[in-house]
Parts: C-alpha cells; structure tokens; sequence
C-alpha cells in the first residue's frame, strides 16, 4: 500500500506541470500544443519498443485495440479539452474543476464494484457546486465572452468525465493481466497514440486554415518554448506519469487512487499560483476551502462504500 501511494503521488506531481506548460507555449494552438505532446510521446515509446528485444513480441489484437481506445480516451480526448478549457476560462479553475475526479472517480468505481450506496456523496457533490460557482464567478463578470468562458468550463469536465474512466478501466485491466507490467503497459499505449497523433496532425494542416508552417521553420524563442514544452508534456508528463500511475494502480485499491488523484489539483495549484506569483483572491479562496473540504469529505465518505478495500 504504501509504495502505491508513494507511486501515485509522484504520478500527480508530474502531472501538476499539465495545467502550467501550455501557459508557456501561447503563440501555438491547444490544437498544436495537443499534437506536439503525443508525437514526442509517440515517438518516445515506439523507441522503447523497438530497443526493447523482450517487448517486440507479438500481442493479441485485443491488447493493441484497448490500448488504443486507452490512449485516445487519456491523451486525446482528455488533454485537448484541459487545453481548450486552460486556454477559453483561466488556469486555476480548470485545475479546481478537476479536484472533483476523486468523487468521480469513487462514483464510477464503486458502480463497476456493484457498491450503489451514493448517498453519502450527495453532500459533498452540493458543496462542490458551491465551491465552483464561488470560484467561477468573478471570472465569469470579467470575462470577454461568456460563451468562450463556459465552452472552457465544458472543456474541464469532460476532461474530468475521460479521466476516471482511464483511472477506473485501467486500474481493472492491469490487476486483471498481471503479465502486463507498468513499463510495457505505458510503452504500448504511447505506441498506439501515434496512430492519432498523425491523425491529428493531418487534419490540423488539411483542416485548418489558421496553420502556419512558418512558425516551425523560424527559429526563435518562441520555437524553442515549444519543442521544449513539448519534450516536457511527452516524455515527462505522459511517459513517466503514465509509467507511475501504472505501478500505483497495482498496489492501490480503484477507490484509494482515485481519492490520491486530488494531489494532482493540489500540485497544479500550487504551479499555477506559482507561475501568476499571487495568493488567490478572497472569493477564489473560499471557493477552493469549499472544494477542497468537499473533496476531503467525500474521499472519507466514499471509504464505507467498499468494505473490502478498507486496509
């Protein structure tokens, strides 16, 4: 138990750096950013793969076909909503909106475990509610417009919404293929989101009007911000952290990681309001207390609802 939670943590650290990077990276789309994560993760596992006698054995199509629904659902479908939402609202609420995974989390997973008693989250969802709209409403009389506003608030619960299914489906896959270590795991889901990395990347230049070629032909600081965020977001965030969670999801029960996933708000947070060198603004922090003791109450509450997983 305890090296899982030692994984976890560390998984959560690096994933922190998620909500701060594409801050750096502004003169390039969420869609661009989005790409140039998962070509260098891509391209980072298909060369563990291949330098790796013991992983080129054949796999079933079955392990390929999950990994890459796995893949599309953790990297695609979540990380190009968290970059719309940090992009359309502002980065400390998307990381707010993402503390609410470990009920999520604990909603799904107790469902999947045939554990249905939710009653005593439906305090702590309210008090969540209170906290977001706390936290959201001077954001929402400042901004611009509401519409670009509320488009990134959807952008962060659908990323909330892909991400515990990930925790959930691949915590059960990995207890339930033991031969499948954390390293192979992680190297086979980053092999198989190339296959959308180019997919992305072919439709953002047939697609899309606004590319520019010139921006990745002139060298500049700008450039360099990028590749650099890139190699980031790739090898750190996505290879490592993956390679992390994998290992924390073999020692922890699907509702104990699922309550750890609230470091990864706490690490993003504290990067956030590192990065704006400013403390949170009296209604923005009772907002997080709200959210914060919220979370807390339901990682508590959520303990009853899998006797089992009780250690």
């Amino acid at each position: 138990m305890f090296k899982g939670i030692v994984f976890a943590l560390a998984a959560c650290f690096v994933w922190g750096l998620i909500f701060i990077i594409p801050q750096l990276m502004n003169e390039f789309s969420s869609f661009e950013v989005v790409l140039g994560r998962y070509l260098v993760y891509g391209f980072i596992s298909l060369s563990i793969f291949l330098s790796q006698s013991k992983l080129r054995k054949s796999y079933p199509l079955e392990i390929w076909l999950r990994a890459l629904g796995f893949s599309f659902v953790s990297t695609v479908l979540y990380y190009t909503c968290l970059v719309l939402a940090l992009r359309y609202s502002n980065p400390a609420v998307c990381t707010l909106v993402l503390s609410i995974s470990p009920i999520t989390i604990s909603f799904y997973g107790s469902w999947m475990e045939n554990s249905r008693n939710f009653k005593s989250l439906i305090l702590p969802s309210l008090l969540i509610l209170l906290g977001l709209i706390g936290i959201n409403f001077p954001y929402l009389r400042g901004a611009q417009s509401f519409s670009e506003y509320g488009f990134g608030i959807i952008g962060s619960f659908v990323s909330v919404f892909a991400w515990s299914w990930y925790v959930v489906a691949n915590s059960q896959f990995l207890k339930s293929t033991p031969e499948m270590t954390s390293t192979t795991w992680s190297t086979l889901v980053g092999v198989s989101t190339l296959f959308w990395a180019f997919l992305w990347g072919f439709g953002l230049f047939f697609f899309f009007s606004d590319f520019e070629l010139e921006k990745y032909t002139t060298l500049n600081s700008a450039l360099y911000r990028f590749l650099i965020g890139c190699l980031i977001l790739g090898v750190v965030c996505s290879w490592f952290g993956a390679y992390l969670w994998n290992k924390a999801s073999l020692y922890l029960p699907v509702t104990m990681a699922g309550q750890l996933t609230i470091f990864e708000t706490i690490f993003g947070l504290l990067f956030v309001y590192a990065f704006e060198q400013r403390l949170p603004p009296l209604g923005e922090f009772f907002g997080i207390g709200v959210l914060l003791s919220a979370v807390i109450y339901g990682i508590r509450a959520t303990k009853t609802l899998s006797p089992q997983h009780a250690a």
